[in-house]
Parts: C-alpha cells; structure tokens; sequence
C-alpha cells in the first residue's frame, strides 16, 4: 500500500513519477514491492497575494515592509545577501520556488533530466506577475547563465531572486528582467548542487519563502511579505511610511535631534511629541499595538483553525477557533440549506421566514437579491440562537467583511476566489466556495475552505458524490444546483457533508405570487427526508 499525506504537494508526486518512469526495472519493482509512506506535511502554499494587493505592496519600499512585519511580531523577511545586480532594479511578484540540493550521484541520477527537470518545471510556472525564488546551496554557487535564463525572459518573468549568484552577468543584465543575487561568479553549478524541487518551501538567504508569497526587491534588497498577512501588512507598513513622512518634513522645516520623532513603535501615545505632531498635521493614529506574536494552534476538526495570526488580534472580523467548530457541528447536525434568490426584500424575508416555519436552520441569503444584507441581519437578530444565517454570491474580501458587518455566521461563493478562502481562514470563518471537480474541491480544501460547494450540478448526481467522497474522504461536499425535494436525502447518504435548495424549495411562481404555504410545504418535505437519510457518517 501507498500512504499519502492529504498535504502532499502535486509537483512532489509528478517528480515521483518522472523518476519512476526513468529508473531501472528493478528500482522500479522494489518500488512498487515496498511499502512507502511519505512523512505528514502542512500545505506549501500559504494564500494567495491578489493583483490589487501586488500593486499596493510594489509602492512602498523594503524598509517599510521590514517595519511592518516587526511590528506584528514577524520574524526577520528580509533575504540576507540577494542584492540587485544594476541600480534601479524593483522587483514585485509571487513566489515561485525552487530548491537546490548538494551534488550526489544518486541524487543527479534520479533527478528528472531535460525538460523535466524540476527547475525548468519552475520556469514555466513564471511570468510578468511571478518572481523566481531559487535557493542555493551556498553564496558563491551558480544558479544558472544566459541560455537557461534566457527562457524566463522569453517568459517576461517578474524577476529573479537567489542567495547564490549569477554567471554571464552582462548577457543577464540585457535580458531586462530584475535580478538580485548575492554575487556573480563564472563558476558552474551542476558539479555543485541539483535543482530538486519545485513550489515547495524553501529557506534563502536565512528566510522561509512560500510559493505564492509576496516578494519585494528594490535597491535595499528583498523582502518576503507571506501571502496569509499580506494586506495587513500593506495596511501597517503604509501607515508607518505616512508618519515617517511627515517626521522628516518636520526635520526638514525645524533641524533638530531626530529622537525627539523617531524611531517610534506603538503605541503612539497622543501625548507625545509625534503623537501631538501627528494631531497638529490631522493624521489620525493607532493607540494599540498591532499584537504580540501569537503561535498557530492547529485543531481537531474539518479543518485547521488558528488561535490568531500574529497580526489580527485586534482584527474585529477575528472568530475563535471555538465558534469555528460550533459553526461546523451546526452545519453537520442540519445538513440542508435553505438558499434564496428573489427579486425583491420584501419576497426575500417572507420566503425564508416560510422555509424556517417548515424546519430549516440553516439560512443563506445571496448578494443577487435587493436589500440581502439588511434581511440577514434582521434574521440574525430575530433567529439567533435558533438557526445560522449565512451569505451567499460573496465573490471579495469587500464582500466577505459586509456580509460579517451584516451578522452573517458563514460565507458562500459560487466559484473558488482564493483571496476570499485565505481571508476567512485567517479569521476562522468557515467558508464554502463552489469548486465542480475533483480537483477544485481538493484545491479549496488545502487553501482552507472546510465545505466545498459543488456547483453547478455534476452529471451522475449523488453517484457522483458517492465516488468523490470515497476516494477524498478529507472532504466535505456540499452540492446544491441539481438537488431537489425528493433526492436530497439521497445525496447525503451517498457522503454529501449537507446540501442546498434552491429553485426546487423557493419555486419563483410561489415567490412571486405570495404562497408562502407552498414554500413552507416544500421544506417539510426535504427536511423529513434529510432527517431520514441520519446523521454524518464520517
């Protein structure tokens, strides 16, 4: 037997078969014959940086950046040694990473050759919005020269980051793209060390770098802002930036000792000098420290929750880890949803109080339908305690933080927005984006997502949640386009972890006429079979 971890990276296990593939037969039979279990590992990626948040990080320096991690208690993101190969280079991009290991002839042997290799797999994964993070075995080692290079130009890369060094520096240099690198060297580097994987976490120049990071270069060096906290960190790091600001115009217009302003950490106390010079040019200030470092404390549970991430204490959006699962358990003991789209609010609030007077507990209201957010959180006020009011069509983090404003207890996408999962996740909000394959629902679970929607509805129906719950049983499937209120129950017996109603429970004929009778009839029905179909069974 093979045992997987459910955190195994896809280019770890497509390395794997690339040197099956090429091993001799009988490597290849004592593979098969032996048991292999590959040892538990947490997910590589830790977010997603979206464009928007690119764009706001590439205005502020590393300094700033530096500050704004040290001051959510981060440790050191700043990449000893990487340095800008010509003045003027800026480099703003997501990570992508590769890692070198030290020569040995098995390793060279095993090692998927040409195309294959693990650092052209890298390649191609680069592009205008990516930098290339490549971490070397040592700093005068060589990472590669113009030919290899030259694909990531025809790539129009990002930029490209190493704690090693560089050959054929001025061939690099015409090629256009940023590079930043402890030295140049004519040495080669296969005699040396071999790229071995791609996209996995990686240590360079003494700092962890995760695919999907943020990294930030400019003539200081580079910084690693990690994709959890990366709008956080934009948000302290351009306020520091502003008050730094306006203590060198105070320098500037009345010379004196800069301790009178500076350094400064908060709190900023009002009292002060820069908290009084700060009042005198109207900026408005934070009293409170950002948060002491907190440690991630993983969970039993469907999913990872966290105590808090350095950084979001003070976040009002913030969940405990408690309501997280109390979240969970309730979704796990109902299983159906009731989910309304109508044309009007005043519809909306009669129709689903109609679908609770049948037995529903769980209530999702969409953004698509006029007035959601003052419907839900009326239900929230009036129903709290006996159902969970939820928000559906959320497609931002904007969206996200108005549907909680609103008293909303979950959140629900019709398709898979990473930026939206990590956001939640960080806040233990349980989150249930739409995914409609295999692959996306297991691509929203490692993001964070403890309840992968399936929609629209999948061909086969419940068989179809049957097979996928047998082969991924990390996962929590939740269809809703395709279930009605005869098979709903057949869909959780097959493994669905809940289901929602839409159309077949809120018919629009009944919604637009006002029989609220029928819709309250409608969820009598579904709700006996849920009962029917029993409880969770995993």
């Amino acid at each position: 037997a093979i045992f997987k971890s459910g955190y195994d990276q896809p280019c770890s296990r497509d390395m794997l078969g690339r040197v099956l593939r090429a091993a001799p037969a009988g490597l290849r039979a004592a593979h098969h014959a032996a048991p292999v279990r590959y040892l538990a590992m947490g997910p590589a990626v830790g977010g997603h940086v979206s464009d928007e948040t690119l764009d706001k990080l590439g205005t502020l320096s590393t300094q700033a950046l530096i500050d704004g991690l040290w001051v959510m208690g981060w440790p050191s993101s700043f990449i000893e040694g990487a340095r800008p190969l010509a003045k003027g280079q800026k480099c703003v991009g997501r990570a992508v990473t590769l890692n070198f290991v030290p020569h040995r002839p098995d390793v060279q042997m095993d090692k998927p050759a040409g195309e294959a290799s693990p650092e052209y797999e890298a390649f191609e994964k680069c592009g205008p919005r990516e930098v290339l993070v490549m971490a070397s075995v040592g700093p005068w080692e060589s990472v590669g020269g113009d030919i290899k290079f030259l694909r990531l130009k025809q790539l129009k890369v990002g930029g490209l980051v190493t704690d090693g060094s560089v050959r054929d520096t001025d061939e690099i240099l015409s090629y256009g793209f940023p590079v930043f690198s402890f030295s140049t060297t004519a040495k080669q580097g296969p005699a040396i060390m071999q790229p071995w994987e791609c996209n996995g976490l990686i240590e360079c120049g003494g700092v962890v770098v995760r695919p999907g990071d943020a990294i930030i270069g400019d003539q200081d060096g580079v910084v690693v802002v990690p994709a959890a906290v990366a709008e956080k960190v934009y948000e302290l790091a351009h306020g520091r930036e502003v008050v730094e600001k306006i203590i060198k115009a105070e320098l500037v217009a009345n010379p004196g000792p800069p301790g009178k302003y500076y350094p400064f950490k908060p709190p900023i106390k009002p009292e002060s000098p820069l908290g009084q010079l700060l009042t005198r040019k109207g900026v408005k200030f934070s009293h409170s420290l950002a948060g002491p470092r907190r440690s991630f404390n993983a969970s039993a549970g469907a999913r990872r929750t966290f105590a808090a991430y350095p950084g979001l204490v003070d976040d009002k959006y913030l969940k405990t880890p408690e309501s997280f699962q109390a979240t969970i358990a309730f979704m796990a003991e109902h299983r159906a949803t009731a989910v309304l789209r109508t044309p009007s609010k005043e519809s909306a609030a009669k129709a689903m109080e109609a679908a609770i007077n049948g037995g529903f507990k769980l209530c999702e209201f969409t953004l698509t339908t006029p007035g959601c957010l003052d419907v839900l959180a009326d239900f929230r006020k009036m129903y709290d305690g006996k159902t969970m009011v939820g928000c559906g069509t959320v497609m931002t983090v904007d969206d996200a933080k108005r549907a909680m404003d609103a008293g909303a207890q979950f959140i629900i996408a019709p398709i898979l927005v990473p930026e939206v999962v990590s956001w939640c996740r960080q806040r233990n909000i349980v989150i249930c984006p739409g995914t409609q394959t295999p692959t996306e629902a297991y691509t929203a679970f490692q993001a964070g997502a403890p309840i992968q929607k399936i929609f629209p509805g999948v061909a086969a129906g419940h068989m179809w949640i049957k097979a996928v719950s047998a082969a991924l049983p990390m996962l929590s499937l939740m269809p809703t386009s395709g279930v009605d209120l005869d098979n709903a129950g057949e869909y959780l017996k097959a493994g669905a972890f809940g289901v929602g109603l839409v159309a077949p429970l809120f018919p629009p004929d009944a919604v637009a006429s006002g029989n609220w009778d029928a819709i309250t009839a409608n969820a009598v029905k579904v709700i006996g079979n849920v009962k029917a179909a029993g409880p969770m069974k995993k």
